[in-house]
């Protein structure tokens, strides 16, 4: 499996087809045909394999939102950590086997917290369905948090039609909801808030109702709660869909720095590279003297300033650079000298893109004594940790997290410091 898709070989090649798993015999149609592999599309599965399975969600086999249901959450697994292991080997030329540990898991469930809705013709919303820009019109989403299925759902169908719908979850049964449609449907949205009693809320867990991005009603934000922070996250700004493993995902860095030195001691400086909203910030501060968050988005600055003057960990210590990641690095006065690079510690969480050469080099520049490199894709990944490592550093440990069950979507977490242990 990789990408989703089941590979097959003949004669002629290496043949993707999507919704198969490991051992299934079936009838498929090649779509297309590119030097050095072929695309086909599931006709008939004539003999399931071991780890095929009835797909919990009654979309599945339309909608594009996932794309491994038909398969055990166990066999999910496996292929995700087989997937890494073999991005390591071809992108990076690096063998991680001996480096992983078990993989960090959660719910396979009821994990997601926010989602885009599109119009379908019949005033309802779904996703789009796969390969398409067809709409499946959705009754139940079983990876979304509650309350979606339940109260967002039907309740999205009583407003005035809409192009797409938004929802965000805090986890907590609140939830947020920006829609996005031509104006004239922002005066009868009014009327519908308008008519309400004072104090009432639109719906039962509504924080904040938005359209073409103003708000309507309520508040432009939720609060998420992580590892025993808060975290304000405005509507724009990018926050990790399953607090659960995001929660796992701190809990093994924090491990880490105690391989470092004891807990309670604090290292010097950290740098929260991509920091968005602060995650890493907040919770990590505790152990480090200073912290320096970068991130590109202003929005997103924003809320992490917010959320650092709210948190006494944080607070009075930590400093929010808003700009591009190498042009940040090379600014002479982040840090005050060269050994205080080198005794830094940086958390890098960088878009699907990874940190590229540009990234990558401001950072081989500074040389920080370890980073701690969380991806959402591990070729991204293994390319710059193969830098990395081809300019000096070692990597430590190499954890997968399962943050998006039911998708081949992956998420690792990796430790490279710069001189062996």
């Amino acid at each position: 499996m990789t990408g989703g898709e089941g590979l097959a070989r003949d004669d002629q090649g290496a043949c993707f087809v999507p919704r198969t798993a490991p051992g299934d015999l079936v009838r498929a149609a090649v779509v297309e045909s590119r030097a050095g592999y072929r695309r086909a599309e599931l006709r008939e599965v004539l003999e399931p394999g071991p780890d095929r399975r009835v797909a919990p969600c009654s979309h599945f086999e339309h909608c594009g939102g996932c794309d491994l249901q038909h398969m055990g959450d166990e066999a999910q697994r496996a292929a995700k950590l087989a997937i890494v292991i073999e991005c390591f080997q071809r992108q990076g030329k690096l063998d991680v086997s001996e480096l992983m540990g078990p993989m960090i898991c959660g719910d396979p469930f009821t994990w997601r917290t926010a989602l885009r809705l599109h119009a379908h013709p019949t005033g309802c919303y779904g996703l789009h369905q796969r390969g398409t820009h067809e709409v499946v019109r959705m009754e139940e989403c079983p990876v979304m948090a509650a309350p979606f299925t339940e109260i967002i759902l039907p309740w999205v169908r009583f407003l005035p039609p809409v192009d797409q719908v938004v929802v965000r979850l805090d986890g907590r049964g609140g939830w947020l909801l920006s829609l996005f449609g031509v104006p004239a449907r922002l005066k009868m949205l009014k009327k519908i808030v308008g008519a309400l009693e004072p104090g009432d809320a639109p719906a039962p867990g509504l924080k904040g109702l938005l359209f073409n991005n103003r708000p309507v009603w309520g508040r432009d934000y939720l609060v998420h709660k992580v590892a025993g922070h808060a975290y304000r996250v405005g509507a724009g700004a990018f926050f990790q869909n399953n607090q659960h493993v995001a929660e796992a995902a701190v809990a093994t860095v924090r491990g880490w720095l105690d391989e470092l030195v004891p807990e309670g001691t604090r290292q010097p400086h950290l740098l929260d590279l991509y920091g968005g909203v602060g995650l890493f910030t907040l919770a990590l501060a505790d152990r480090f003297e200073r912290v320096t968050l970068v991130e590109l988005d202003p929005g997103a600055c924003r809320d992490a300033e917010n959320n650092i003057a709210r948190d006494e960990g944080a607070k009075g210590r930590t400093t929010v650079c808003q700009g591009d990641l190498a042009e940040v690095l090379r600014q002479t006065g982040l840090l005050p000298d060269d050994d205080a690079w080198r005794r830094a510690i940086c958390v890098v969480d960088p878009p699907r893109a990874g940190l590229g050469r540009d990234g990558t080099a401001a950072l081989l520049a500074r040389r920080p004594a370890h980073i701690f490199y969380m991806s959402c894709d591990p070729s991204t990944q293994a390319r710059d940790a193969g830098a990395l490592v081809a300019a000096g550093y070692q990597p430590r440990a190499l954890r997968v997290l399962d943050m998006f069950p039911q998708t081949s979507h992956i998420e690792s977490l990796m430790w490279l410091a710069d001189s062996p242990a």
